[in-house]
């Protein structure tokens, strides 16, 4: 079934990913505090009388308080780092395989596509976890499928040493960066590892 050498583009576009995010959580923070600023100036705006005075728009960033206290955001963009590999990966297995049933593909990544953001709200709402703690497990769960489909436990490891550092021994920003390295030297050592049929095979 499964071609663990092809498993080097999921791995390095995750990895990319993460570089990608890190460098967008490292903008200065006076720029992120303009920004917060002026949305926030906005919907005083339109609360306290920059639509007829009624209130709406306070209303609504109170509720939405309310029903996300106790769970702390993430700092990471991580829904959309992984949306966006998600993209990646199926383009790259449908390029791959030449799916006999384009129609089932297709509709498997618009599955996995909505999954990302449901199975990040299940662990938003029931188990409380934050922003930076469901962003690397979705990505553990997303290896752990890819190790299952292409059969390789190399990938399983590298998923739970991804899960480690991602989650555990590092914060969110470091450990994003370190999780980066580990993915992106697995997707090194899949592609050098010599083929076993010979260089013909994929």
């Amino acid at each position: 079934m499964g071609s663990a050498r092809r498993s080097w583009f999921p791995l390095a576009a995750l990895g990319f990913a993460l570089l990608v995010m890190v460098a967008v959580a490292l903008v200065p923070d006076d720029v992120e505090a303009a920004q917060a600023y002026q949305l926030t100036q906005g919907l005083h705006g339109l609360g306290t009388g920059g639509v007829g005075g009624t209130g709406l728009a306070s209303e609504r960033v109170s509720v939405t308080a309310v029903a996300v206290a106790g769970v702390p955001s993430g700092r990471l963009g991580w829904l959309a780092a992984l949306a966006c590999v998600v993209l990646a990966v199926a383009a790259w297995y449908w390029r791959q395989l030449r799916p006999p049933r384009p129609g089932r593909f297709v509709l498997g990544t618009l599955g996995a596509l909505a999954a990302v953001p449901l199975l990040d709200l299940v662990g938003a709402l029931q188990f409380r976890l934050g922003g930076d703690v469901r962003g690397p497990l979705l990505a553990t769960l997303g290896l752990l499928v890819l190790a299952a489909y292409e059969r390789s436990w190399f990938l399983a490891a590298v998923a739970g040493v991804f899960a480690l550092v991602a989650t555990v021994f590092l914060p969110p920003v470091a450990g994003a960066l370190a999780a980066a390295g580990v993915l992106l030297a697995a997707a090194f050592a899949v592609l050098l590892r010599p083929r076993p049929d010979g260089p013909g095979t994929a």
